[in-house]
This record gives structure tokens, C-alpha cells and sequence, in this order.
């Protein structure tokens, strides 16, 4: 995978946190996996075709969306109702968005979907390609950032 696509994936997850949510970021080791985790009950599914195809997908769990719920709307919120996972969502669209704007920097043009948010126990989320996961954590509580490059 090229270096320069994890680099632009993990400038656009730390830059749009900060921004948007006013929480930092911090990633560990990037690690090609089979599979994503089934750890999580919140998931976002971002869609990308162009230069470069795939999905990006990042997981967390209730108490971690709803950390960044609270964070993005400027007051505590304590459920994750359609508001709230709207809210989850539109973080994953500015990191998609931010995703678009550095690819291009490095000359890989790509058109991003609308946010996908799914919830719930046990999830099994299956995706086709070579997936690169970057374990991270946002507030001490985990968040895993998945990127899945889709062969031609």
C-alpha cells in the first residue's frame, strides 16, 4: 500500500477530530488485517471510486460515539438516537471529504459516497480488498480506522 495514501488517511482522521470534535487522536501501529473487528456497536461506511477505490470505515462503541456526540454539539448527549448517529456520520463524510482533498495533493483523484452508520452488537461488516487497519484511541477509549482498497 502506498505510504502516501496512509499518510493522507491518517492527516485527514487526526486533522478532522481536532476540528470537528475537538478530541485528539493518537494511531498505532498500521496493520494489514483478514477482517475487521467485531469489537465495536458503531461502525461508519464511507464509499470511494476514482483514482483509488474502496472504503473507509472507521468503528467505535456507544460510550466513544457518544463522547464525540457531546463534543460536536457543544453539550452532553446521552444517546445514541438519530441525531446523535446523523452526527457520527457527518464526522465520517468531513474525514472522507478531508480524505478527497490530500489524495489530490499527491495527484489520486476520488469521489466520496455518503456516510453509511451502522449499529448494533456482534456486527459483521465484510469488505473485499486489501484492508489496513490503524488501531488508534480518541480520549483513552479505542477507535479503529479501517482502510479498504478495493483491486481493479
Amino acid at each position: 500500500m502506498d505510504a502516501r495514501v496512509v499518510n493522507a488517511l491518517l492527516k485527514s482522521t487526526v486533522e478532522t477530530f481536532k476540528k470537528a470534535a475537538g478530541l485528539e487522536v493518537s494511531v498505532g501501529k498500521p496493520a494489514i488485517v483478514n477482517d475487521l473487528d467485531r469489537e465495536h456497536s458503531v461502525y461508519t461506511v464511507i464509499g470511494f471510486t476514482g483514482d483509488i477505490k474502496g472504503n473507509l470505515v472507521y468503528s467505535i462503541d456507544n460510550d466513544t460515539g457518544l463522547l464525540i456526540v457531546s463534543k460536536m454539539m457543544g453539550m452532553p448527549y446521552n444517546q445514541l438516537d438519530a441525531l446523535a448517529l446523523s452526527a457520527v456520520g457527518e464526522l465520517g463524510n468531513m474525514v472522507g471529504g478531508s480524505l478527497a482533498m490530500n489524495l489530490e495533493k499527491i495527484g489520486k483523484k476520488i469521489t466520496i459516497a455518503p456516510p453509511s452508520v451502522i449499529t448494533g452488537n456482534n456486527i459483521s461488516v465484510h469488505c473485499e480488498g486489501i484492508i489496513l487497519c490503524l488501531p488508534s484511541k480518541v480520549a483513552g477509549k479505542d477507535l479503529k480506522i479501517y482502510l479498504v482498497i478495493h483491486s481493479d
